[in-house]
């Protein structure tokens, strides 16, 4: 989330290597050499992410945040603190109300949004606490954990790292850039698998266990993630009335924070910081995404995945009872091909064929915008829609929706070897759009083709998108996937770098 010197861009925690070729091959896909080539093409690439592939220090895997504390008189509330002791066993004797809806069988259609608003009422007084008492939440005692590595990215107020960012227009109404800003949440039965994965020392951190069974989740694991906009309600009317928390980070080029305030209406917007110099900005709750491990109602990918998302017109006597499912979905539906237009240009109408996702029809217009391919669940902050885009030989100036947000957990696996949509290669490339030498788009799949189904796909969290490449399944689980592995990846160049300097100098 900072700007650090000799550090180039990083995608989403993949690293985007090679060069442009020359405008005489401008036809020919191409790796992208700078960020600005995708803005606009992967929603959530921003310049705010960061490449530490080449990174001139190391990287500690405890870090709260790289970024100073904030002034007194800025701000002198709690900060942020990575919780790390993760436990070792499952707990024993655990009530999931989610079942019952259920009836310990499958999700369906019929029943999903009732299990969406189960798992929200599993989480909510935690979540109220976190949203309403801040003050009085207790970092290494309440019962939720972080993934290490991420410091380098995290903004030091409540740990939130960037998430996604849509250039003006992408959504309805929607007149300035904005940008996402995430934190993701384990509870204790998902704590223990990151515990398998990274141990609890420093020695094991930079050591992993990236085998299977430790990447595997248990029954009943429940991971939640928060997004928050940039904008408020005067600069985006679906936010008015929302959550506002404030946040300390450098300035994103790449979105709606530092627009100045002769653009943005929005107080504390982040124009009195720059690239270099963070500044308390607010931002704004927009989504909660709640994904659990339920083999039973899932027996094929052994998750569901849901979204809540603000409603300003929902009834309720504060913003969280005003999060309202979006959907939900437990599997890629991949016996249903539609290439039809009404599937791939966005706003997509929702297939009611599909028998593993469900979308509420009530929806705000604004999250309904952003699904992904066919009507797959996708929420606004998750990148369905990529504009413009290559798909075959046809062009997409207006986007093409594709992965929806299983679909994107679904290419979480060690090494990685496929993006997190349906690119033709990995690293994603861009080509120039019909007439243009300069305006370039993403290159994907063929909408149905035999690479786009990778990413529909019902697998289990044990097989690996590219299973034939010897790769590990990382149970679609994005935060080690695409943020915490390249982390420590870096961190172990660094080391290496230096020592290779200082021969005498060792890692204690």
């Amino acid at each position: 989330m900072n700007n650090f010197p000799k550090l180039s861009s990083w995608l989403g925690g993949i690293i985007v290597a090679g060069s442009l070729v020359s405008s005489a091959h401008a036809s020919e896909p191409q790796q992208p050499q700078h960020d600005d080539e995708l803005h606009g093409k992967v929603p959530f690439l921003t310049s705010t992410a960061q490449n530490l592939n080449y990174a001139n220090s190391p990287i500690h895997p405890f870090l709260n945040s790289a970024l100073p504390n904030p002034p007194q008189d800025v701000y002198s509330g709690p900060l942020f603190q990575l919780r790390h002791d993760y436990p070792s066993q499952v707990p024993s004797g655990q009530s999931f109300p989610w079942k019952k809806v259920t009836n310990n069988g499958l999700i369906t259609t019929q029943n999903s949004m009732a299990y969406v608003e189960a798992l929200k009422t599993y989480v909510s007084d935690d979540m109220r606490k976190l949203l309403y008492s801040y003050d009085k939440w207790e970092p290494q005692s309440e019962p939720w954990w972080q993934s290490i590595w991420l410091g380098t990215e995290r903004e030091p107020i409540h740990g939130f790292y960037v998430g996604s960012g849509f250039p003006a227009g992408t959504m309805p109404e929607q007149t300035l850039d904005l940008t996402t800003y995430v934190l993701t949440l384990y509870d204790e039965t998902a704590a223990v698998t990151l515990g398998n994965i990274w141990g609890t020392t420093e020695d094991q951190a930079y050591n992993p266990n990236l085998t299977n069974p430790a990447a595997q989740y248990a029954e009943g694991s429940v991971i939640v993630k928060f997004a928050f906009v940039t904008p408020c309600g005067a600069d985006w009317a679906p936010m008015d009335g929302t959550l506002s928390w404030p946040i300390y980070s450098t300035l994103n080029e790449s979105n709606g924070s530092g627009n100045s305030p002769s653009v943005s209406k929005c107080p504390n917007n982040g124009s009195d910081g720059s690239t270099a110099d963070p500044t308390l900005t607010n931002v704004y709750l927009m989504q909660f995404d709640i994904i659990v491990k339920d083999s039973v109602a899932a027996p094929e990918t052994g998750w569901v995945f849901s979204t809540l998302i603000y409603d300003k017109n929902a009834p309720g006597k504060d913003v969280w009872d005003k999060m309202i499912p979006l959907g939900a979905t437990w599997g890629g539906d991949p016996d249903i091909i539609n290439t039809a237009s009404t599937a791939l240009t966005p706003p997509v109408t929702v297939n009611t064929n599909l028998k593993q996702n469900s979308v509420n029809p009530q929806a705000p217009v604004y999250a309904t915008a952003t699904l992904g391919w066919d009507g797959r669940l996708s929420g606004p902050n998750d990148g369905a829609v990529v504009t413009p885009a290559w798909a075959g030989s046809h062009y997409y100036p207006k986007g093409l929706a594709s992965a929806g947000c299983l679909g994107c957990h679904s290419s979480a696996q060690y090494p990685q070897k496929s993006f997190l949509l349906p690119s033709t290669t990995y690293p994603p490339q861009v080509t120039n759009a019909p007439g243009s030498s300069t305006k370039q788009a993403l290159v994907l799949n063929d909408p149905g083709s035999t690479g786009w189904m990778k990413w529909f796909q019902s697998r289990s969290g044990t097989e690996a998108m590219d299973s034939d490449q010897d790769s590990i399944g990382l149970d679609y689980d994005m935060v080690t996937s695409f943020k915490a592995i390249p982390m420590w990846q870096a961190a172990l160049k660094a080391i290496e770098a230096e020592n290779a300097t200082k021969p005498s100098l060792k890692r204690k």
